[in-house]
């Protein structure tokens, strides 16, 4: 193909195809040097064949800006080269700018070349790699300690992506006490290992002063890979003030302009904004090493973010209030106030959101977060997606209008605007019917607001800012409705969503099996298994047949099968029951039988305990079992066995997480909680009790999983009422709603205990837990299975099957509608997003695998829940 490129004009050096093709020069120019090559969309990986197998150990990691990343290779590369180790290399500048921005997570800034020696290895190797990119910049590595002060290479312990379970995402050590193996944003290493540095140079002691004492830190406010923003006092005067820190060399652009370019650009701003009201005022700027500091005057204890996620939505009835000085009108004048205000100084915001708006106890607002903005007419790059006026040129007062709009919608809602359609109107129209499904009325006032602030056309967002400034009335325009799903679109939908998961099902088996980011994409989860258990529920389109067959032979293939944990949803389990079903129904090669017993430390739960292991065996049992072969039929229960004896004998699992605000009914629910263990105790054999004939005496009152099963459920049936009223609250977490930690889950485990036992009370409170569901649903941003609408549709077609109530698949095809006004393409064809609202995914618990799953069971009326016991 001829090249594109102007005639004369230098080819890019830093794509990742140039990259590719120096470090394989570079390796073609070294005599002898064996190593293999291949990447994907994120990495260019270099193996040598002579590396051992390590699950994993100490590794190193070479930072770098952007810019300097390809002549920073031409010194690394030859280092490697002379040594035994596997490297991975950030696939082109792009990939490490956004590594870099710190999108993706704090613990990724800065790692542009990631190398894992042998053991024995990591100081030689670290130690020459810093003699040789001594002097170089490059963000400094959070995770990680430094090798030496002047060159940006750093060290940590931790998975080896070479060789590590991706799934199970801990370390190992000789004695059997295990460790978190990804990164996070401070440094930490395993108890059994000790610094191979050492002596590294102790860390200072922990300060609450800054700025030579002057100032002292008294709070967090936000975390973030660009610096940390928190609450402080003047020491000299007891003044409450705002501290702000910007890293070196973080978020770099193409223009050169890092985290603390955009505070300087901040610092000019507030100066030309000092006395406006509603602004914070400029107090102090200085430097600590290579990180700069912005002081300013305080605007209030949260902002509006966290205000409606912990206060619920704001109040936008008529001349109304919700009688705790949260007024969504009074907010919206508050807030074009202070606009005017900035514009009135030649600013343009650029970045307007709820977390840069402070609300105070009498109605009115702040704003703060100016890194952005645009002062006449200069500013850095860089917004929140979904907030501001799409393809905005240049930076005009109106275009604050149009994310004024999308952040009173957000006080509205508690949604973010939709942003997975590269079409900026079709995510502007499908934020509009969110804001219809939670007023209910396209007609209300607020609507109409909203719809004329999220005009493309600059005059009518003037208008509309205009109306709420001198308080007069739009023309009533109507909001856009959430689609009305009917059995013609189902059929549309359906037909469509698996033409897609057939399309991510080829895409996911053409990847190499060598590359990819941490998690190998196996599981049923969020791998491949999932994806695949569902394309087998439309075997009668021979797309998908061939897809789900290609998908199992991979993954029988996969090089880390044999490594992954046991788990149901994360691990073994889960891709054997996929591999089971594709055996019987495509002639696939069948899973090979895992002998497994619980160890006292087991976890419990259904996504990676036992709960869970012991459903996928009674699963696998019943396949055997219909097939006719008996003999692994029973292997497969006396494993299942094994997890019940494990749950009601055992001493129980701690919990999975510390309480936080997003705990909601982790305890009770059912990936990780009560709920999950009673699915499984419930569907267990009747032959299965006797297996635990010899539970130890006192154990339990009446040892046996139908004795554990009645007493889970019926603390379940006597939690629902408090936790329903919980999730009434103003402002309750929509997680209550979901599958894996609410009422979603711990319904359906009560239909399934109504069905057991044959007592309606417990569909009753099933039908309780749906309606709380059903109330949240509307402020539910997550389409998915785990956290979001399509596990609330699911509990209300079990619901439909259990009682006959017509309502219930009514109630499901709403929730369908509201899913479609999330997502982007046509309603016909929609694209889905997943656990990252900018993307979609193939995976089944956070992706369109299990999205199809539901709408599969609502066009159908009923069918298989995969990886559940409840029969449709």
């Amino acid at each position: 193909m001829p090249s594109t490129a102007p005639a004369g004009a230098q080819p890019d050096p830093g794509t990742a195809e140039a990259l590719r093709e120096r470090i394989a020069a570079l390796v073609a120019s070294e005599p002898g040097v064996r190593r293999q090559l291949h990447c994907d969309d994120d990495w260019l990986y270099l193996h040598d064949p002579d590396m051992p197998v390590l699950a994993h150990g100490w590794k190193l990691h070479v930072s770098a800006r952007p810019d300097q990343f390809p002549r920073l290779l031409d010194l690394v590369l030859p280092v490697l080269l002379r040594r035994t180790c596997d490297a991975k290399f950030a696939a082109g500048v792009a990939v490490l700018r956004e590594l870099n921005s710190g999108l993706r997570a704090a613990a990724a800034v800065g790692k542009a070349v990631t190398v894992y020696p042998p053991e024995g290895e990591v100081v030689s190797l670290g130690t020459e790699l810093a003699n040789a990119l001594a002097g170089w910049d490059g963000p400094r590595v959070v995770s990680d300690r430094q090798v030496r002060a002047d060159a940006p290479v750093y060290y940590r312990y931790g998975l080896f992506r070479v060789a590590a379970d991706d799934s199970a995402l801990t370390m190992a050590g000789p004695d059997g006490r295990t460790f978190p193996g990804l990164a996070e944003a401070r440094y930490r290493q395993p108890p059994w290992v000790s610094d191979p540095f050492a002596p590294y140079p102790a860390a200072r002691p922990a300060t609450t002063r800054v700025g030579d004492g002057r100032y002292r830190i008294t709070a967090g406010i936000t975390r973030s890979p660009n610096g940390h923003v928190y609450r402080a006092v003047e020491a000299a005067t007891g003044r409450e003030l705002v501290v702000k820190q910007a890293r070196a060399f973080v978020a770099e652009d193409a223009a050169g302009i890092d985290a603390r370019g955009r505070l300087r650009h901040e610092r000019r701003v507030l100066a030309a904004l000092a006395g406006v009201p509603g602004v914070p005022q400029l107090v102090d700027y200085f430097r600590h090493g290579t990180d700069e500091y912005l002081v300013s005057s305080g605007c209030g204890p949260r902002d509006l973010r966290r205000d409606v996620l912990e206060s619920g939505p704001y109040d936008a009835s008529t001349g109304g209030g919700d009688g705790r000085g949260r007024d969504w009108w009074s907010l919206a004048r508050g807030l074009v106030r202070v606009l005017d205000a900035v514009h009135a100084h030649g600013v343009v915001m650029c970045d307007l959101k709820p977390a840069n708006v402070v609300p105070d106890a009498s109605g009115g607002c702040s704003l703060v977060d100016f890194g952005v903005s645009a002062l006449d007419g200069e500013r850095p790059g860089g917004a929140t997606p979904g907030y501001g006026l799409p393809g905005a040129l240049d930076a005009q007062p109106a275009d604050d209008y149009y994310a004024l709009g999308t952040t009173l919608h957000y006080a509205l809602t508690g949604l973010d605007p939709v942003v997975i359609d590269p079409d900026h109107a079709t995510n502007r129209d499908r934020t509009l019917a969110c804001l219809t499904g939670v007023l209910s009325d396209p007609h209300h006032p607020a609507a109409a607001l909203v719809v004329g602030l999220l005009s493309f056309d600059a005059e009518e967002r003037t208008a509309a800012a205009a109306a709420l400034r001198g308080g007069g009335r739009l023309p009533v325009r109507a909001s856009v409705r959430p689609p009305r799903v009917t059995a013609g679109l189902l059929g549309d939908l359906v037909d469509h969503t698996v033409t897609d998961c057939v399309r991510m099902a080829r895409e996911l088996v053409a990847a190499d099996p060598r590359g990819g980011e941490p998690r190998v994409l196996l599981s049923f989860y969020d791998g491949g298994a999932g994806l695949g258990l569902e394309l087998l529920q439309h075997a009668e389109r021979p797309d998908a047949r061939a897809a789900a067959a290609s998908l199992a032979r991979w993954t029988a293939a996969h090089p880390a099968l044999g490594r992954l944990n046991p788990a149901l949803y994360e691990g073994r389990t889960g891709v054997d029951l996929f591999l089971a079903h594709a055996a019987d129904l495509l002639g696939t090669a069948p899973p090979a039988f895992v002998e497994w017993h619980p160890a006292d430390g087991c976890p419990t739960d259904q996504t990676a305990g036992a709960a869970g292991i012991g459903t996928g065996r009674l699963l696998l049992a019943e396949r055997a079992r219909a097939a006719g072969r008996a003999g692994e039929a029973e292997r497969h229960l006396a494993v299942a066995a094994a997890c019940a004896h494990r749950l009601v004998t055992g001493p129980p699992a701690g919990p999975r997480e510390t309480p936080n605000p997003g705990t909601a009914a982790l305890a009770e629910g059912f990936a990780h909680g009560r709920a999950g263990l009673a699915h499984f105790l419930l569907a267990l054999p009747d032959a299965l009790p006797d297996a635990l004939s010899d539970a130890p005496s006192g154990a339990l009152p009446d040892a046996g999983p139908e004795a554990a099963a009645r007493r889970i459920v019926d603390a379940l049936a006597d939690d629902i009422p408090r936790l329903v009223e919980a999730a009434a609250r103003p402002g309750a977490i929509r997680r209550y709603g979901s599958w894996c930690r609410g009422l979603a889950g711990i319904g359906t485990v009560l239909v399934q205990a109504g069905r057991h036992y044959g007592e309606d009370g417990y569909v009753t409170l099933a039908t309780d837990a749906a309606a709380a569901c059903r109330a949240l649903a509307p402020r539910m941003g997550l389409v998915v299975q785990c956290c979001g609408l399509a596990g609330v549709g699911e509990l209300l077609i079990d619901l439909a099957l259990t009682t006959g109530d017509e309502q219930h698949w009514h109630a499901a095809e709403e929730i369908a509608g509201l899913i479609l006004t999330r997502g982007g393409g046509p309603v016909g064809s929609p694209v889905f997003p997943g656990g990252n609202p900018t993307t979609e995914s193939a995976a089944w618990a956070v992706g369109t695998a299990g999205v199809l799953s539901f709408l599969r069971r609502l066009h159908r009326r009923g069918g298989p829940r995969l990886g559940m016991l409840l029969q449709s």
